[in-house]
């Protein structure tokens, strides 16, 4: 392999450890990198990246308080900050299975754990930065979002260099999904699957049937890849969306139960395990999940006024058949306080907090607590700060109040 020339190459290092800094970028310099910005949190690396564009980003998964690696790359790639040209490699000193499902969930380019030597990681950047310009052309398109050039890139690139054919088979078939291409993304797929069992494929396959509306060849396909990549927690999200198509939905929650204990740090899987409990009227589960979408949403970029929100009307629920354990109201308490600080502003948010507190009162038969609530909502809806309290609403109180 020919020696990377890195000194056009701009690089981000972020790393919140002092020493782990300075040795990092003392190996980037030794490589030739003459532009290297550093950010100490994801905070400042969010910052650097919107502002301007880098090669090569080198990301700790543990970044001190704040959001981790894990956050960052989620936002990073919720907010499209990095092409597809540039390179994003995750540092971690954790091997927890967790950690490790976590991140494979937003796809950085590569993973290298610390210890590593200086040559290891010229190696890994070498070899990463090599493949990233022979798919120059690809990425390009890709981040045009123009899936036909992409896929004749792709195709071109393969003939070009035969190594690459994996990941360019990939490409041409998640491209021809994009653009609905599915009786032909499943022809490429199969074809792929003849020759190599590679789980990419498997799963692409099952969502062309998924997307063509065969569903129980779909499930059949995403149940496959479930017993043989326990790393692809995508096919179980799949897998409930099907059971939810289906009206299976004590299924679909089994799925998402099952998904969450192999990747606990997806909040949008913990919201849609909410949601599905929720509707199913199972609030413990639902208050469970929606209580780790709460402590998520602190540093995502999922950070809604709706999870916090249902996390209360879950308890709030819960109040229903009686009054909530200490631990309950401790944590109705908690975001409650959340909602305050942050969402409060609202005239919808503001009401069905004001209704979720009063059911919570009445419940622990607090009738006092609750009748001043209700008048503070009165009040709020009078001066426009607060949505009214409905018919319903106003009928069901007077009639808790006694009045």
């Amino acid at each position: 392999m020919a020696q990377q020339d890195f000194s056009q190459k701009k690089a981000l290092l972020i790393e919140d450890m002092a020493e782990a800094r300075i040795m990092q970028r003392k190996m980037l310099t030794d490589f030739g990198f003459t532009s290297i910005d550093i950010a100490m949190k994801a905070e400042t690396a969010i910052e650097l990246l919107k502002n301007k564009s880098f090669d090569v980003i080198l990301s700790d998964y543990n970044l001190g308080n704040g959001k981790d690696g894990q956050q960052l790359l989620e936002e990073i790639r919720h907010a499209k900050l990095i092409p597809n040209t540039a390179t994003y490699l995750m540092v971690t000193a954790e091997t927890s299975i967790e950690m490790v499902m976590g991140a494979i969930e937003y796809q950085p380019d590569g993973y290298i754990t610390k210890p590593f030597s200086q040559a290891v990681l010229q190696r890994r950047l070498s070899k990463l930065l090599e493949t990233k310009e022979k798919l120059y052309d690809v990425n390009i398109a890709l981040d045009a979002n123009n899936y036909e050039d992409a896929i004749s890139a792709a195709k071109k690139i393969m003939k070009k260099h035969p190594s690459l054919t994996g990941k360019c088979e990939r490409i041409i078939g998640e491209s021809l999904l994009e653009t609905q291409q599915y009786q032909k993304a499943l022809s490429l797929f199969n074809k792929t699957l003849k020759s190599r069992k590679m789980p990419w494929a498997l799963f692409g396959k099952a969502k062309s049937y998924f997307l063509m509306g065969e569903l129980e060849k779909a499930e059949q396909n995403f149940r496959q890849l479930m017993l043989d990549n326990r790393f692809f927690v995508s096919a179980y999200d799949w897998l409930a969306k099907i059971q939810v198509t289906q009206g299976k939905t004590q299924d679909a929650q089994a799925t998402l139960i099952e998904a969450i204990g192999k990747s606990p740090k997806n909040i949008l899987r913990q919201i849609q395990l909410g949601d599905i409990s929720l509707s199913l009227k199972d609030y413990i589960t639902a208050e469970m999940a929606y209580r780790r979408a709460v402590f998520l949403a602190k540093y995502s970029c999922y950070n809604t006024a709706e999870v916090y929100l249902k996390h209360l009307e879950s308890l709030a629920r819960i109040s229903d058949s009686g009054a909530l354990l200490t631990r309950q109201k401790d944590n109705f308490d908690s975001t409650l306080k959340k909602v305050h600080q942050s969402f409060f502003e609202d005239q919808n948010n503001k009401a069905k907090t004001y209704s979720y507190e009063i059911d919570v009162y009445l419940a622990d038969s607090d009738t006092s607590t609750a009748k001043q609530v209700f008048q503070a909502w009165l009040s709020e809806a009078k001066s426009g700060h607060s949505t009214a309290p409905t018919r319903e609403q106003n009928a069901t109180y007077a009639k808790a109040f006694g009045g």
